[in-house]
């Protein structure tokens, strides 16, 4: 292959699932780190990946094209949509906020690893490992080799504890919820001196209900665009900015941690210097909030409403253990509702019926945000980093999200 003046070819790393995923990746990671190499991290197939999800990991970063010469990393986003995206990051990007990270603990930590290195929270990990000059201590659930289970969590932490560090983690809130649902998951998150949440919307019952059990979590805010978390709660980190447009309440985040752009080429997200986001956000009492995605609001028979808000309350019923709200074209369950968008609800838990859920919802948010479409199923369907997958999971019920009107945006 012809590499044009001022690129590189890019190198593909096949990671696979379990501790042998550090093994993997830690050596190409150095020279990429040491600007040396271009690596592109994919996941291997395996029974939990099957073969047309790694496939659209591979597509996304597009090993087969060249990138400019001060790339060091491409990886997919592994957002909820779907459909990943390659997305290019330097060097110094990538290690832009690890010393602030590090300043929260006192001395070099040990990091455990519980999250993919595929994606950019398992990728932090392991940069932040690297920094120190110490491999991390992987959970053998890594990349779904089995599931994330209290039992694994406390044997890596054990092992993390007979190191004399302090031991620091990043987190999805789906397991910090499954951790604090035990004795033994408590007990070893209280053992952890740095522990990182994010990768999707924190509960702040969930938050809550860790400060009761004597466990403290930092809630980050950031996504594969900005190299990961850059606002720990509430608070940007030091070098980076954030603006809310007035137009929109617009999340815009600039700083020295921003990506290089798509590997599509399609990169109207990125305005300048200022990546745009695609969530809603306000600043309260200094600190910034996010409200949900410019996406979540859909307008019905003239009346906007707010998903987020919809799935806040919905997430607060005793009956519901879990659940997605989406917009959606389909069948609904109520004999009122006429044709047009409808708010979808996919739900693990009790057996609920239209009228209960509109006596749970009417009072706060009104009538109209009741969902019109019910599904109960076992389990939402998962990303390998615990999002819910939107898609798959209303694709289970039977359910279309209906397409989203905003572009441009990350």
């Amino acid at each position: 292959m012809s590499i044009p003046d001022g690129s590189r070819p890019l190198e593909l790393v096949e990671v696979p699932p379990g501790p042998a995923a550090i093994e993997a990746l830690w050596s190409p990671l150095d020279a990429a780190l040491a600007h040396d190499a271009a690596i592109a991290p994919i996941p291997r197939e395996s029974a939990s990946l099957p073969a047309p999800l790694v496939r659209a990991v591979r597509d996304a970063v597009r090993p087969e094209e060249p990138v400019p010469h001060d790339t060091a990393v491409v990886i997919s986003t592994s957002g909820s949509t779907g459909h990943p995206r390659g997305v290019m990051l330097g060097a110094h990007a990538l290690t832009a906020t690890t010393a602030q990270v590090h300043a929260r603990v006192d001395g070099d930590p040990i990091w455990v690893l519980a999250l993919p290195p595929t994606s950019i929270g398992g990728l932090n990990v392991m940069i932040r490992a690297h920094d120190t000059g110490i491999r991390p201590i992987a959970v053998r659930s890594i990349g779904g080799a089995e599931p994330f289970t209290d039992d694994a969590f406390a044997t890596a932490v054990r092992e993390a504890t007979a190191t004399g560090r302090p031991i620091a983690v990043s987190l999805v809130p789906s397991q910090v919820t499954r951790l604090l649902a035990t004795a033994v998951g408590q007990e070893t998150l209280r053992q952890c001196s740095l522990t990182l949440v994010g990768g999707g919307p924190v509960d702040p019952q969930l938050t809550s209900r860790c400060r009761d059990a004597g466990i403290t979590l930092t809630t980050t805010y950031g996504m594969t665009e900005t190299s990961g978390g850059c606002v720990f709660d509430g608070r940007p980190l030091d070098g980076v900015e954030v603006r809310i447009d007035d137009a929109d309440s617009r999340v815009c985040i600039s700083g020295p941690m921003l990506a290089q752009g798509y590997r599509d080429g399609d990169d109207r997200a990125f305005d300048g210097h200022w990546l745009r986001t695609n969530d809603r956000g306000s600043w309260i009492e200094g600190l910034v909030r996010i409200d949900g995605r410019l996406d979540d609001i859909v307008s019905l028979h003239g009346v906007n409403v707010d998903l987020a808000a919809v799935q806040e309350r919905v997430d607060q019923h005793p009956g519901i253990e879990a659940s997605l709200i989406v917009v959606t074209v389909g069948e609904s369950s109520d004999a009122e509702t006429t044709d047009g968008p409808r708010i979808a609800m996919v739900y693990v838990g009790d057996p609920l019926d239209h009228e209960e859920l509109r006596a749970w919802i009417s009072p706060t948010l009104g009538a109209i945000a009741c969902p019109t479409v019910l599904r109960q199923v076992d389990t939402l369907t998962r990303t390998l980093t615990g999002k819910v997958d939107r898609h798959a999971t209303a694709a289970s019920a039977g359910l279309r999200i209906a397409p989203s009107r905003k572009e441009g945006t990350a």
